[in-house]
C-alpha cells in the first residue's frame, strides 16, 4: 500500500506547528555566575542567593530604546542609548537585591541580561508576554484543526464515519423466558385421587 504524501505531509507540519508552540511558549532556566541570555518578552524572575546586591546590565543591540519594569522598589525606566551609528546598544543598568526579585522588558527586541558577578543567580524568563502566547496558541489550534480536516478530508471522512458507525450500533441482548408449568392438563392428579380412593368403603 502506497502512503498518501498529502497526508504525510500534513501529520509533519501539525507536528512541527505543535512543536514551535511547545518551545516558544514554555519558561527558559538558567544558572551560574557571570551569567549572560536573552530577556524575551515575558517576566523574567531572578534569584540572588547572597546577601549583597549584585550589578546587572540589560543591553539591547540596536537603536531602539526600551523599557523596564520590575518588582524592585525604585528600578524601572529607560534604556539609555550608548554610541553611535551601527554600533550603538542601549543600557539599563541597576542593582539586583537578595532574594527573588521580577523583571520585565517592554517595546524591546534582542535585550541580553548580563551580569558580572562571582555569585551564581538562577533566572527563569517566559521567552513571550502574554498577548504572544494567546496568540501563538491561537495560531497553533487553527494550523492543528485545519491540518486533521484536511487529513480527514482527503481520507473520505473514513475515520468519522467508523467512529459515527460504531456509536450509533447498539449491542443486541438475547433475552430467555423461562416457560411457566402448563397447568391445563386435565389428567395431572388424577392417579393420586383414584389411589387415595381405592379401598374405601361407605
Amino acid at each position: 500500500m502506497k502512503p498518501n504524501w498529502r497526508v504525510v505531509i500534513a501529520l509533519v507540519l501539525i507536528v512541527g506547528v505543535i512543536g514551535w508552540a511547545v518551545s516558544s511558549v514554555l519558561p527558559r532556566s538558567f544558572s551560574g555566575s557571570n551569567l549572560t541570555f536573552g530577556v524575551g518578552g515575558g517576566t523574567v524572575t531572578v534569584t540572588n542567593p547572597s546577601d549583597v546586591p549584585v550589578a546587572v546590565q540589560l543591553v539591547g543591540n540596536g537603536t531602539r530604546t526600551f523599557t523596564v519594569s520590575s518588582s524592585i522598589d525604585g528600578v524601572a525606566g529607560s534604556s539609555v542609548k550608548q554610541g553611535t551609528g551601527n554600533t550603538s546598544t542601549h543600557l539599563f543598568e541597576y542593582a539586583l537585591p537578595p532574594g527573588m526579585s521580577d523583571i520585565l522588558v517592554l517595546r524591546g527586541s534582542g535585550v541580553n541580561f548580563v551580569s558580572s558577578s562571582d555569585t551564581n543567580l538562577v533566572a527563569t524568563i517566559n521567552p513571550l508576554s502574554q498577548n504572544e502566547t494567546r496568540t501563538t496558541l491561537i495560531i497553533t489550534a487553527v494550523i492543528v484543526l485545519g491540518g486533521l480536516f484536511y487529513i480527514s478530508h482527503t481520507t473520505g471522512h473514513r475515520l468519522i464515519k467508523t467512529l459515527l458507525r460504531r456509536e450509533g450500533s447498539s449491542p443486541t441482548i438475547a433475552v430467555t423466558l423461562d416457560t411457566p408449568p402448563d397447568n391445563d392438563d386435565p389428567n395431572r392428579g388424577r392417579d393420586g385421587r383414584m389411589y387415595s380412593n381405592y379401598g374405601s368403603k361407605e
